[in-house]
């Protein structure tokens, strides 16, 4: 379960010893602690007439003179109520409570957040994250047409909801970070210049440099989660967020098939597409990025072409791949997933076995000993080797017409001398005549 930026790791947090446990809030009765976070706590709270369940989530008393932290506050629950999306958490309270501290009452969700969703089932079908995306890029949608970038999407801000009919939606949250543009789909300029706002492994190349932001900042951000979705791997790690921000900045990601080659070409194409350094060079808005993520579904009514298969070269390894933004390691039970997932992987059908491909040239260093991370690379010598030993051999008469070619210039000089020797002869019959 989770509520805004506040994810439940332990749901043991309830204490008697918690002053706000019993008293009422706006009508609701907090019952427990469910959640807590950097900056506040989460009560579940029931309605004493109605019995609505909701999720209050409180300003931890450090920050409840900080106008900064009580403007984010402020500024999520205005947010969210501008847009009005059913994939968007819906904040229907805010006040203050006797001791200063201020709140805010949202929707409680069952479920779970997408980067705990991930880790359990990744890598996860494609049919399942084009599903998913098209509600994430449909609430971005609405987002921007009322000129909110949320400029903090990432998997743990994704919660993977249960609905009542059993079927899995999605719903946006922590809308702490979000600005409002003065237009649709409009830009905003960084508050503070040079202060770097959001989570560095999904943070858009202008995010890190401190320029203005615009929706297709939140459609950088949405390619790292497919990305994360699809392969169990960001697309740049590093042992700390200073690497993982050079490498953001440096190179582009190793693509997503690297490491599931069974993935569509398309939907590859369409993740890389999302995380072009340039702004420019993304899809200017959600609707723009929906739009082709459909094209990219509707096209597969019939099994995908396999992947040009190349004879496997030698076997490397690419760098390592940690799992947030700084020092943690893809745990084991991810790493043995990732390594069989052409079993649980189909390219949005049923695709046949694990196929081999000849990488990219361009790929960042090698990192030996490493165990959790695997790829297929071979050098322009063992590609070349292949093909020559693809090649079919001369059958025949391939043969008898390669000697033919090489004969005819060796009988075009005979005949040029034999035809030189009945000139000369010619002329010593007329001298003698003479």
């Amino acid at each position: 379960m989770s509520v805004g930026d506040e994810t439940i790791r332990n749901v043991n947090l309830v204490t008697s010893h918690d002053p706000l446990l019993g008293q009422t809030v706006e009508q609701y009765k907090i019952e427990s602690l469910i959640g807590t976070g950097a900056m506040g706590y989460v009560y579940r709270g029931v309605h004493q007439v109605i019995g609505k369940a909701a999720a209050i989530k409180v300003l931890k008393p450090d920050y409840a003179d900080d106008p900064e932290m009580v403007q984010r506050l402020v500024r999520e629950a205005r947010s969210v109520n501008a847009i009005r999306h059913p994939a968007i958490v819906d904040i229907f309270g805010f006040g203050t409570l006797k001791n200063g501290q201020p709140y805010i009452v949202m929707d409680l969700l069952e479920g779970e957040p997408l980067d705990q969703y991930i880790r359990d089932r990744g890598p996860l079908k494609a049919r399942e994250v084009v599903a998913l995306l098209d509600e994430l890029l449909s609430a971005l949608a609405a987002a921007h047409k009322v000129g909110v970038i949320h400029r903090d999407l990432k998997p743990g801000n994704v919660f993977v909801e249960t609905r009542p009919d059993g079927k899995k939606g999605i719903k946006v949250i922590d809308f702490g970070l979000a600005k409002q543009a003065d237009r649709a789909n409009g830009s905003v300029k960084p508050t503070n210049p040079g202060t770097m706002l959001g989570t560095p492994a999904f943070m858009a190349p202008e995010q890190v440099l401190g320029t203005k932001v615009t929706p297709a900042t939140d459609l950088y951000a949405v390619g790292g989660i497919a990305y994360q979705m699809l392969t169990c791997h960001l697309p740049h790690e590093g042992p700390t967020a200073i690497d993982v921000l050079q490498q953001k900045m440096q190179q582009a990601p190793i693509r997503p098939r690297q490491w599931q080659p069974t993935l569509d070409e398309d939907l590859d194409t369409w993740v890389m597409t999302l995380l072009e350094r340039e702004s420019t060079a993304r899809p200017q808005d959600a609707e723009e990025a929906r739009l082709r993520l459909r094209r990219v579904a509707d096209g597969r009514t019939q099994l995908p072409a396999a992947v040009a298969a190349a004879k496997p070269g030698r076997t490397g390894v690419v760098p390592g791949r940690s799992w947030n933004d700084a020092p943690t390691t893809l745990d084991h039970n991810v790493a043995e997933r990732s390594e069989r997932s052409t079993e649980r992987f189909p390219a949005l059908d049923d695709a046949p076995g694990p196929v081999s491909r000849v990488e990219d040239s361009t790929l960042p260093p090698v990192s030996r000993g490493r165990r959790d991370v695997l790829t297929i690379a071979a050098s322009p010598d063992e590609v070349l080797a292949s093909i020559k030993a693809s090649q079919p051999a001369l059958s025949p008469v391939d043969d008898d017409t390669a000697n033919l070619r090489q004969a005819l210039p060796n009988r075009t000089g005979l005949y040029v001398a034999l035809g030189i020797t009945v000139v000369v002869l010619a002329v010593g019959l007329v001298l003698l005549l003479l």
